[in-house]
């Protein structure tokens, strides 16, 4: 099963970030992408992570380690002038949740220097649970979760879309590749992400109230222990592009 950084960690390297650089992270949550951009950039540079969830940003604030870091509780729609301009800006799994992705990449690009680069890394639900026909448990996962994000007004197929949202924003040199994220019976998270998601799902009716976890887990235990399976819990998609 790849890592869950694997990805990001290969797009920020094709995006070319380097010491001293700065780079803001939006949507930066409780600050994995950030701290990963941080070593990066080193001491001379500088990475700023916002985000309007406080509770995130304290999980953030309370793990940061590097001196070049900062958070910042803010709207993506109302970025203040003074946070200035980014050699490059970075977001992962924020577009699909936007509700006006041509605005936000143009309010976004207005942050980037001259040449500067903006880049993503999104989730798309195409080929969710092709490989799992002998696993009825898994690929009923995955698409609670993606009926969860869907009721939350997410868009599940945002990543076949990011070429287009980047051409539409007046981007160049636009690059976009797509990976299947591949699990298999005997190693997957789709136990922990239900656990994670499961009060989104109740609210949302994805699952009822009556739902249990325990007796889920067992059935998706005994399930992976009789069926050996690869299958494709989603694609992640990547795009960058210069200013």
């Amino acid at each position: 099963m790849q890592g869950r950084n694997d990805f990001i960690k290969r797009l920020l390297e094709n995006v070319g970030i380097e010491a001293g650089m700065r780079v803001l992270d939006v949507g930066c949550a409780t600050g994995e992408v950030t701290q990963l951009v941080a070593k990066l950039v080193g001491d001379t540079g500088e990475v700023i992570g916002v985000d309007m969830n406080q509770d995130l940003l304290n999980i953030a604030e309370k793990e940061n380690e590097s001196a070049n870091v900062q958070f910042l509780n803010a709207d993506l729609y109302q970025l203040s002038a003074s946070l200035g301009q980014f050699d490059v800006i970075v977001g992962r799994r924020i577009l699909m949740y936007l509700p006006d992705v041509p605005q936000s990449l143009a309010i976004l690009k207005e942050h980037l220097k001259p040449q500067g680069i903006m880049c993503f890394q999104e989730s798309d639900a195409i080929n969710g649970g092709v490989g799992a026909a002998a696993l009825p448990e898994h690929q009923q996962a995955i698409q609670r979760v993606w009926s969860t994000v869907q009721q939350e007004g997410g868009d599940i197929h945002i990543g076949q879309k990011l070429y287009n949202l980047f051409l539409q924003t007046g981007m160049t040199e636009i690059h976009v590749n797509a990976e299947a994220m591949i699990q298999t019976s005997d190693n997957n998270d789709l136990q922990w992400l239900t656990e994670m998601m499961l009060p989104r799902m109740r609210k949302h009716g994805v699952v009822s109230e009556e739902f249990s976890l325990e007796a889920w887990k067992q059935q998706m235990q005994q399930e992976a222990k009789s069926h050996d399976a690869a299958f494709i819990r989603d694609m992640a998609y990547g795009v960058y592009g210069r200013k």
